[in-house]
């Protein structure tokens, strides 16, 4: 039975490309554009989606503007899949407080519902986005894999939803002013004295639990919120994103096994242009969920 279920994601928790392949998930991609651009499909054209963040670095006055996946792009998965075998759809979306994504998501699912009388699809909102939806949705793909069952998986996955974590940081306020985050007094302020706020998203939106002053501090902050936040790590699915920060990723995941003393599977990924064009290069962030 667990051939006939099948998980779709959009693109904002950019899950790991290789645990894509592993759980056999089905990606609905954001879009984005520049000023001098069409909309280009995020994970499909692979070489416009890595010049993404070097061409907010290159210029950073052209901030880019992204549109959720649409009715139709939803209906043509759930479609392909259909005439595969899949009769019952687990759909995960980024938080509807911050797009549309959710809504044509669920559109599209009673569309497809009416046509298809034998199909069950389940549209979760995850109330979150990037590593934090990560972390849910991967937990999602390894019950499928196990074979568990489909209603146990989607009430389960809804309970977990106030569990799901995502912290993050940005290397420069300028994003977050242009999406309207923060004032520009606020962000001069915050470059004068080299702020780096340690933010997190709560009930859909964005909060910030702390500014910290320098980079490396700000990275340490958010393990440690992270590291007091989890009872049991063994039974936490943890995701570290970063924005063309490799190295500081590679910080971040060693501070954590300092911290824990434990050894950890820690998935990485980079971060999805859905949240990278409001928060910029060098944005970094943890998300995490206990099970």
């Amino acid at each position: 039975m667990s051939g006939l279920i099948r998980q779709v994601v959009d693109s904002s928790g950019n899950i790991p490309r290789d645990l894509i392949k592993k759980y056999n998930i089905s990606e609905a991609s954001f879009y984005f554009k520049f000023q001098d651009t069409d909309y280009i499909k995020e994970n499909v054209d692979v070489e416009e989606t890595n010049r993404f963040f070097q061409h907010m670095e290159k210029n950073p006055n052209d901030i880019p503007n992204t549109a959720a996946p649409n009715i139709h792009d939803w209906l043509s998965i759930f479609g392909e899949l259909y005439e595969k075998g899949a009769r019952k759809f687990i759909v995960t979306t980024i938080s509807s407080k911050l797009s549309a994504s959710f809504q044509t998501a669920t559109t599209a699912k009673e569309m497809f519902e009416e046509d298809h009388n034998d199909a069950q699809v389940e549209v979760i909102n995850s109330n979150t986005c990037a590593c934090g939806q990560a972390a849910l949705e991967i937990w999602i793909g390894e019950m499928i894999n196990r074979g568990k069952d489909f209603k146990a998986i989607v009430e389960k996955a809804r309970d977990m939803i106030p569990r799901v974590n995502t912290l993050f940081t940005v290397d420069s306020l300028k994003y977050m002013q242009a999406g309207g985050r923060i004032g520009a007094a606020a962000a001069l302020l915050g470059v004068l004295v080299n702020i780096k706020p340690v933010c997190e998203f709560v009930d859909g939106e964005v909060k910030v639990i702390r500014p910290v002053v320098g980079r490396r501090r700000s990275l340490k902050t958010m393990i440690d919120v992270a590291v007091s936040r989890i009872s049991d790590i063994q039974r936490t699915i943890i995701v570290l994103q970063n924005a063309k920060s490799p190295k500081d990723a590679e910080y971040m995941y060693q501070y954590l096994k300092e911290k824990t003393k434990q050894e950890l599977q820690v998935f990485n990924s980079s971060l999805g242009i859905t949240v990278g064009g409001h928060s910029g290069p060098g944005s970094m962030g943890i998300g995490f969920v206990e099970f």
